[in-house]
């Protein structure tokens, strides 16, 4: 049965790096052929758009992917919880993604001239701004996948979207000349498509139309995953805020030159930070079964040896990155974006550091203790924006590159604290404290 268990454990985390790693791949292979095609000012444009995306995708599901994942991993064998929790959530995420998408519309010329200074951005915000729904939708049904553990099916959704961004993104961009414009299309047309397909794949918990009837909408319970949703919602926008601060800042204080060129060390960073966060995947399930278990002992265990292989392997993949990152920044990009060199190294400390944390970050999710992790998230936030909002005037790129790696550094010392706070206090009052 361990043997099983295991072999489960490496295949799920195994089929989680694959989707993240197709996700990642077609990024970097879409900033190298913008990077060389646009020069950094494209590559600078393109950043921004898709950052402000990114953070809105938080919003558009509003936390409602993670709540799916914690409902259903405890109740996996319960099959009339699952569909209650399915058709709630598609529900609530198709409302959440509607209004997110109204919302960046309506704002679109505010956030461009207002803050970035840039008139081009208008019109790719607004392109933007009509997959929330969709993306909505998709998130919910990845979330349903987690919790249940088909991460094959996970994977499947996350592969095929990104096979269809990168060839729609290249076709748009090289064979009808359409530059930046034709790569944000490039993500948004396939984004809609596969949240529309997406719902195929857990058709069998899905009964919207009679569930208004039936029971298997649950009003009670959507109002559950808002809620988890809203700490979820506000804990990962803080945390997105600390890791894309310094982008956005750069282009408010600078200009989009600049912004490609942070770009380029930020790439060579996600791929440190990819495997921690396809295991964090698999975690997120497990320390939540483990917790509504009350086998503490194994949460612990598990916290150990995962934090431990992780740091092990990205010690050394930062290192290989230092010695050989200016040839692969010129081999891959030009020797235009060589000043990134110095920036990465300075960002490779502190995400050499934050990265083992990153793999098991959701715990405090997975233990209920959702304002804890949000009260850290805002500590950590504030600091590096004040410390971005100091250093970048002063000092640029290696300004910014400075205030995220110690800001990240400060954020793992505070949680590994309040990790260990929990651990021992689940160990030694189980009654008191093992409940949400």
């Amino acid at each position: 049965m361990f043997r099983v268990k295991k072999n489960k454990i490496i295949a799920d985390v195994q089929w989680s790096f694959i989707s993240l790693l197709a996700s990642s791949f077609v990024q970097l292979f879409l900033r190298i052929i913008l990077g060389k095609e646009l020069g950094p000012s494209g590559l600078g444009l393109y950043t921004l758009i898709f950052s402000i995306y990114m953070f809105g995708t938080i919003f558009a599901s509003f936390g409602i992917e993670a709540a799916m994942t914690q409902y259903i991993s405890r109740y996996v064998d319960n099959l009339d919880r699952i569909k209650d929790s399915v058709n709630s959530g598609i529900i609530g995420s198709l409302a959440s993604g509607l209004l997110m998408g109204t919302f960046l519309y309506l704002l679109s010329n505010r956030i461009s001239l207002s803050f970035f200074h840039n008139p081009e951005m208008i019109i790719l915000l607004k392109i933007t701004a009509l997959c929330y729904p969709f993306i909505a939708i998709q998130k919910a049904t990845l979330g349903v996948l987690n919790g249940l553990r088909e991460m094959k099916q996970f994977a499947f959704i996350n592969v095929i979207q990104n096979i269809a961004i990168v060839f729609l993104s290249v076709f748009l961009v090289f064979y009808f000349n359409m530059n930046v414009i034709g790569a944000v299309i490039g993500f948004v047309a396939p984004t809609i498509i596969t949240g529309l397909l997406s719902v195929y794949s857990i058709k069998e918990y899905i009964s919207i139309y009679p569930s208004l009837h039936s029971g298997h909408f649950n009003k009670q319970l959507v109002g559950k995953l808002f809620w988890f949703g809203y700490y979820t919602v506000l804990g990962n926008s803080i945390s997105m805020i600390n890791t894309q601060i310094d982008t956005w800042l750069i282009g408010h204080f600078m200009t989009d030159v600049q912004v490609g060129i942070y770009t380029v060390a930020v790439i060579f960073i996600q791929g440190i930070t990819l495997l921690p966060s396809s295991i964090q995947r698999i975690t997120t399930p497990i320390i939540s079964r483990y917790y509504g278990q009350k086998d503490y002992s194994s949460i612990k265990k598990l916290i150990k040896d995962v934090t431990l292989k992780t740091f092990t392997l990205v010690v050394f993949l930062s290192l290989s990155l230092a010695l050989l990152g200016k040839h692969l920044i010129s081999f891959l990009f030009t020797v235009e974006y060589l000043p990134a060199y110095v920036p990465l190294l300075i960002l490779l400390i502190g995400y050499s550091i934050y990265a083992p944390w990153s793999a098991i970050g959701a715990i405090f999710y997975s233990i209920g203790k959702i304002k804890v992790s949000f009260r850290i998230n805002i500590l950590c936030a504030t600091m590096n924006t004040i410390m971005n909002i100091i250093l970048i005037p002063k000092f640029g790129l290696v300004g910014a590159a400075s205030a995220t790696s110690i800001s990240l550094v400060f954020t793992v010392l505070v949680n590994t604290y309040f990790m260990y706070k929990y651990s021992n206090l689940l160990s030694t009052y189980p009654s008191k404290y093992g409940h949400i």
